[in-house]
């Protein structure tokens, strides 16, 4: 009798081992996850935008490059034509140079929209063509007479053009023209835009010279040899006692 319960308590233990080592069932697999693919689309769509970004920015800065190169080119022409100008200069040659600037400034005041203050730096520019012309300085009354013409040639370019006008371009003077600061201003880094990088401030007084325009803008060079752009309402002529 004892060894019957004995026997039907091991049918039990096994009874029991069986049902716990008794195979989990395998688990379906797990879908994609949508989402997950949605965001790496997005990140691709956006790594590829960065690059399309940085190529333009590179394009950009090498268009800037060879503008600026084409820039220095020029005012060294410039340079250099201005001083075999003055060496040439003659009475004859100085009375018609300012014959022209005369001609032009005449035009210039019989325009309606012209700002008061763009005649009035024009008129000392060619005052100081007559005045230096009166003293036998026949060179520098043609650099004055032709800084006048150059000065008017931009006032009158930027009243027929719209600053949002696509074809606007980068202007070099032939001849350039005297600045000073109307008040403490900054001096920008190459394209003339709001969010340009600050080069530096220039006090009230500063003498500059103007090389080039872009609308209202005027790229400049400082006494101290650096260069970058000022907004054309900030500056004023700058006309040398010495001069005339």
């Amino acid at each position: 009798m004892l060894w019957d319960k004995v026997i039907a308590l091991s049918g039990l233990n096994i009874t029991g081992c069986t049902t716990l080592l008794k195979p989990m069932p395998v688990a379906a697999p797990i879908p994609p996850n949508e989402p997950c693919e949605a965001q790496q689309r997005e990140i691709e769509r956006l790594q590829q935008l960065l690059a399309e970004k940085e190529a333009l920015i590179r394009n950009l800065n090498v268009r800037q490059q060879g503008q600026a190169k084409a820039l220095q080119e020029t005012t060294s022409q410039v340079t250099r034509d201005q001083v075999r100008l003055r060496r040439l200069a003659t009475q004859p040659g100085a009375a018609s140079s300012i014959a022209e600037a005369e001609v032009a400034m005449t035009s210039l005041k019989s325009s309606q929209i012209t700002a008061p203050e763009q005649i009035l730096q024009a008129q000392r520019l060619l005052d100081a063509a007559t005045a230096s012309y009166a003293k036998g300085n026949y060179g520098i009354a043609m650099d004055h007479a032709a800084q006048t013409r150059e000065f008017i040639g931009m006032v009158k370019d930027n009243r027929t053009r719209k600053a949002s006008d696509q074809r606007l371009a980068m202007v070099s003077f032939s001849i350039p023209v005297p600045l000073r600061a109307k008040s403490n201003i900054n001096l920008r880094r190459e394209k003339p835009l709001g969010s340009a990088i600050k080069l530096g401030a220039l006090k009230k007084d500063s003498a500059l010279t103007a090389h080039a325009y872009l609308g209202d803008w005027l790229h400049v060079q400082t006494s101290d040899e650096r260069s970058g752009w000022v907004l054309n309402t900030l500056v004023e002529v700058r006309v040398n006692d010495s001069d005339h």
